[in-house]
């Protein structure tokens, strides 16, 4: 019998099944092509909040975003420069974070519903600085640690404050830009259009798709199951779940409403919402990428800087799709067919949206997960971790914008050395204070992921007791831990007790320092581009469009990336990678 007649005469359901290796690709290809088209359509409307021009929802939001601001005493055309509306962006965030924490502390303390475990004041005070940072590292499980009212109020809220705050950056940055009376804007007006004229309805827009498709959304606590063959009952935790993940996703936020985030049948129960999300977490930023170059008026140079984006793309998450189809070679000799690593992984999703997923959330700062990390091969962990090291290169909602300036900026000045010439970018001069900030911001990375890696390993061994697994895997999972945390990622490969003291701290300070010094970097940047003239592109000594300098955008970033961790990853996934291929020779074990 033929295998086409075995899936009733589907060919194409025996097509995907019995060639895994070519599905797989045309599956990762399909996405790529899905999120890149629908961020491009996404790109004009984006523009239109770039420039401050009114978009079709403005007759609607604008009348509330008005109210809202007299209410709270904000003048939207009092504008400042770095100072001022860098102090706004922070004093905004301090203040809703101390109230966020009070909440959760108190309602944990005295509203706990029945079987719910308060938290303590320290995994409290990592959970709120790591919504409040949009990176949404969680030490906890929702369910078992936060009523709905701390799911409602705080968590969700954070998250689109956060991704608000984010976005509000990127508004000032091209706003320094395009822009040349040295300001940057009004803080909390660009917060407000932030939220209600981009992340309230594109969030509405995924919560409503995600229900269609199966993901539930409820007031009830959970679903009562009664076993046949038990006289126990089975109660499964249900709540505002889709609500969650609509913010979560298309505010780029990360984390989950259950311990296993996507993995969990009803927060992903299929390929559609698998789909659904991927484009959530991706539409904002590669729309922001198309976006900049219609502000600037320079559509050869977004085209370079999403050419770039995805080779990074296509890179990471092919690279954990081999990794993982091609699995242990050790596996394979116990006796039965293996058709790729399958282990943590929701068998209805497969390895290729898997790893699609992983490659999405990391390249941005979305951090959820479909698949448990831990159980990923010593490659595909690679191709997870990949862009992670390099600080997120798409980027979450805004701050994507920041974080590949930073590199352009960085790759202009080297460019212009090797031709001999002064650097410009957009026919603005690069001076030595573009130059030094710009550095601080990209170094800042590798040395909040390398210095408390280096004390965790050599000045706190008993920490290292509830690891379970070989060194050179305690290594990566290590680094993954504060790579996540310092990118804003959020996504958690485990393997260890992370609720503890120590590393709910270390973690919050570098949630802390991975999120507002940099961004500060980049906003000083903005500050004194904007006091520069012309804003009209003549006389470029560096054509920032072209093929030859999107491939030095790639090789910088790659090149920084690498140099920085490439002893650390040598001594983790490359070791563990080498051993589980009998690839060393000559090497302890």
């Amino acid at each position: 019998m033929s295998s086409t007649s075995t899936y009733g005469g589907n060919f194409w359901l025996s097509f995907f099944t019995n060639n895994r290796v070519v599905s797989g690709v045309i599956i990762i290809l399909i996405y790529l092509a899905v999120v890149s088209l629908l961020g491009y359509l996404l790109a004009p409307y984006i523009r239109k909040l770039y420039r401050g021009e009114n978009t079709r929802l403005r007759k609607y939001t604008g009348p509330l975003i008005e109210r809202i601001e007299r209410l709270a005493g904000v003048d939207p055309k009092k504008t400042s420069g770095f100072r001022g509306y860098f102090f706004a962006l922070v004093c905004f965030n301090f203040i809703v974070g101390v109230f966020s924490l009070l909440f959760l502390v108190i309602q944990g303390t005295y509203f706990k519903s029945p079987g719910q475990r308060p938290m303590n004041f320290f995994l409290a005070l990592n959970t709120i600085i790591s919504f409040l940072t949009n990176t949404d590292l969680q030490h906890y499980s929702s369910p078992l640690r936060l009523t709905y009212s701390d799911v409602t109020v705080v968590i969700i809220g954070l998250m689109y404050m956060s991704a608000g705050t984010g976005f509000a950056a990127s508004m000032a940055f091209i706003r320094g830009i395009v822009n040349d009376d040295g300001k940057l804007g009004n803080f909390f007006h660009d917060f407000l259009v932030s939220i209600f004229d981009l992340l309230l309805p594109l969030s509405v827009a995924a919560t409503i798709l995600l229900i269609i498709f199966g993901v539930p959304d409820t007031t009830y606590t959970s679903i009562v199951i009664h076993p046949f063959f038990d006289r126990f009952t089975v109660n499964i935790p249900i709540g505002p779940v889709a609500s969650l993940e609509g913010i979560k996703n298309i505010g780029t936020n990360g984390g989950g409403f259950y311990g296993a985030n996507a993995g969990y049948p009803f927060e992903n129960p299929s390929w559609i919402t698998n789909l659904i999300e991927v484009i959530s977490f991706t539409i904002i930023p590669i729309g922001s990428i198309f976006a900049i170059g219609q502000v600037l008026e320079n559509r050869k140079f977004s085209r370079m800087l999403f050419g770039v984006i995805m080779v990074l793309f296509a890179f990471s998450a092919f690279l954990a799709f081999f990794g993982e189809i091609g699995g242990i070679p050790s596996i394979s000799t116990l006796g039965f067919s293996f058709g790729g690593n399958y282990i943590g992984k929701e068998t209805a999703i497969g390895i290729s949206q898997s790893a699609i997923f992983g490659s999405a959330a990391t390249l941005t700062s979305t951090g959820a997960a479909n698949a448990a990390l831990i159980d990923y091969t010593p490659a595909g962990i690679l191709g997870i971790l990949f862009p992670l090291l390099l600080n997120d290169p798409l980027g979450g909602v805004g701050t994507g914008v920041l974080n590949i300036f930073s590199y352009v900026i960085f790759t202009v000045f080297l460019v212009s050395l090797m031709v001999g010439k002064l650097p410009e970018i957009m026919s603005l001069k690069i001076n030595s204070k573009e130059i030094k900030y710009s550095t601080f911001s990209l170094i800042i990375h590798p040395l909040i992921i390398i210095v408390p890696l280096g004390f965790t390993l050599l000045f706190a061994p008993i920490l290292m007791k509830s690891f379970i697994n070989t060194h050179p895997d305690q290594i990566t999972e290590l680094l993954y831990e504060y790579t996540t945390s310092a990118s804003n990622n959020g996504s958690e490969i485990g393997g260890f007790a992370t609720n503890s003291v120590f590393f709910n701290l270390i973690d919050s300070v570098i949630l802390l320092l991975g999120r507002y010094p940099i961004m500060a970097f980049q906003l000083i940047v903005a500050e004194s581009f904007s006091f520069k003239k012309p804003k009209v592109q003549y006389g470029r000594s560096v054509d920032i469009g072209s093929f030859w300098f999107g491939f030095m955008l790639l090789f910088t970033m790659i090149i920084l990336g690498l140099i920085s961790f490439f002893p650390i990853l040598a001594a983790g996934p490359l070791l563990a990678w080498g051993r589980a291929f009998s690839l060393l020779i000559g090497v302890a074990r």
